[in-house]
């Protein structure tokens, strides 16, 4: 697999917010001469986070955790540069990138359940910003849906259940390669053995 380092970025966040317990969503903001200037992560089941990022609620998603970085005299920035998230975004989060002055969003995988960039051109205010978003990107919808299944598959309820039947919708292998590592607790060794990002992937390469 061939991704870019603000793919590669995202999705560390992303295993870095599995390995602690919380969904594996991760995020960065890329700035007009491509440096990384924000990241995050998912911290919802985290007990607490440096200021000023979010922990220990529904709203500590990663895209929350990019944004609330930034400060009042960079909204102005914002819309020169691109978000690049590992899962579509969900209405919270889309309703935060339009309030951010983001002009630019990439997603890694496509979320059928709650994934709300349609939003972005659903009615006039939204329009107005002028946000464009593109996504998926097949090699991080792989990645993705890999980390999501499993997590979701360790924590089965009917509605994780749906959401892992959506996801098979846009990869089918991704989401039985999750299911298949979920059953075999791979990736949970992985974590305690402290893969990077890179042996995951690697990893997953090596059967997809």
């Amino acid at each position: 697999m061939n991704l870019s380092p603000y793919w590669i970025a995202c999705l560390e966040e992303a295993w870095t917010a599995y390995r602690h317990g919380s969904v594996p969503v991760g995020a960065v903001w890329v700035d007009a001469v491509g440096e990384i200037r924000f990241r995050g992560r998912n911290r919802i089941n985290e007990i607490a986070a440096p200021p000023p990022l979010i922990a220990n609620t529904r709203l500590a998603h990663a895209e929350m955790n990019v944004l609330v970085q930034v400060q009042p005299d960079q909204f102005a920035e914002m819309g020169t540069g691109i978000l690049y998230t590992s899962l579509e975004p969900c209405p919270l989060c889309i309703g935060a990138i339009a309030m951010s002055g983001l002009k630019s969003l990439q997603f890694g995988a496509r979320d059928r359940m709650a994934g709300a960039s349609q939003l972005l051109s659903s009615f006039p205010y939204m329009q107005e910003k002028g946000i464009v978003a593109t996504g998926p990107v097949p090699d991080v919808q792989t990645i993705s849906l890999v980390l999501m299944t499993v997590r979701l598959a360790n924590n089965i309820t009917p509605r994780s259940e749906a959401f892992i039947q959506a996801f098979a919708k846009d990869d089918p292998h991704a989401v039985a390669l999750g299911r298949t590592w979920a059953q075999t607790g791979y990736l949970e060794r992985a974590s305690q053995q402290h893969w990077s990002i890179h042996q995951v992937i690697g990893a997953i390469s090596n059967v997809l």
